[in-house]
């Protein structure tokens, strides 16, 4: 399979929107609006990607509980194959999260089942990632780069917050990541740096290409020892639940489709600006005539 393959745990999100603020220890403030949905990481990422054209093979877990069905049930809707890769006897293997969304960015609970839930076989492994073009890596993926990137795959690791992530983390399988793709706190964070310029610099001592995602601001990218500044897609903003996801998924399409890593941006600014309009990760609806047709009207291509 010639396309791109991922492997995540999946998201159950639970969506306060219109919070007119987050609130304090100890307070009460009721939201506009609520929904449960399908949340973000690698699998809304392949999910994406799929209604852009690209071939995908998508592996998440899925246990018998409640939260699994749920999750069974959504990726029937949305008619992507999956891979089952749960080898223990966990009944619920998803992060469950409340997303607290105001007019002007978001706040995180979440939950995860402790690692051992997520246990898989390095034979299945690499069964499944068997002559994938493209291996899109979550963080908790990292330590996986080096075999993928052996047996000819182009890698491309995501990232996620983690209270103790830093740049030490990334030593051993750094020289296997063809890009990485933080967003700007999780690069602050890993660098000790304040601005994306500062913490770009500092990625890319380690990463081939670092690409840090600047939200509203676009992305910042070092490449060839430039650094390019790569504008958003003017858009109306409503929500950011799973712009980074959206943007990873036209990214993933450039890279695919033999673009040029800016252009490969552009795509990514392009679907992460079409998921910020409306509430949730899965809504956008961009398919590749409309992302194509967006992007020969906002570049020019």
């Amino acid at each position: 399979m010639r396309g791109v393959a991922g492997i995540g745990v999946a998201n159950v999100d639970y969506i306060f929107t219109n919070v007119s603020r987050i609130p304090n220890l100890g307070e009460e403030i009721y939201s506009e609006g609520f929904s449960k949905q399908l949340g973000g990481g690698p699998v809304a990422t392949l999910i994406t990607l799929s209604w852009l054209g690209v071939p995908v093979k998508l592996g998440t877990f899925v246990g018998v509980g409640p939260l699994s069905q749920f999750l069974a049930k959504e990726l029937e809707q949305y008619k992507v194959p999956y891979t089952n890769m749960l080898a223990t006897d966990e009944s619920d293997p998803v992060i469950i999260t409340c997303v607290m969304s105001t007019s002007t960015d978001r706040a995180f609970i979440s939950y995860c089942p402790e690692p051992p839930a997520f246990h898989m076989e390095k034979e299945k492994l690499h069964e499944f990632f068997n002559g994938s073009q493209i291996a899109y890596v979550s963080f908790d993926m990292r330590k996986r780069c080096q075999l993928l990137k052996e047996e000819g795959a182009m890698v491309v690791l995501d990232s996620s917050w983690n209270d103790q992530m830093c740049l030490e983390w990334f030593a051993d399988f750094a020289p296997y990541v063809d890009y990485f793709i933080p967003n700007e706190v999780e690069a602050y964070k890993m660098t000790g740096k304040k601005t994306p310029e500062e913490a770009i610099e500092v990625l890319g001592q380690h990463m081939k290409i670092p690409i840090i995602k600047l939200g509203n601001r676009g992305c910042l990218v070092k490449e060839n020892n430039q650094i390019i500044l790569v504008p958003p897609m003017d858009v109306r903003h409503v929500d950011s639940t799973g712009a980074g996801d959206s943007f990873a998924a036209g990214f993933l399409y450039g890279l695919y489709h033999g673009y040029n890593t800016v252009d490969s941006i552009r795509f990514g600014n392009i679907v992460g600006g079409s998921a910020v309009m409306k509430v949730g990760c899965l809504i956008s609806g961009i398919d590749e005539s409309l992302l194509l047709e967006k992007y020969r009207e906002v570049y020019r291509k």
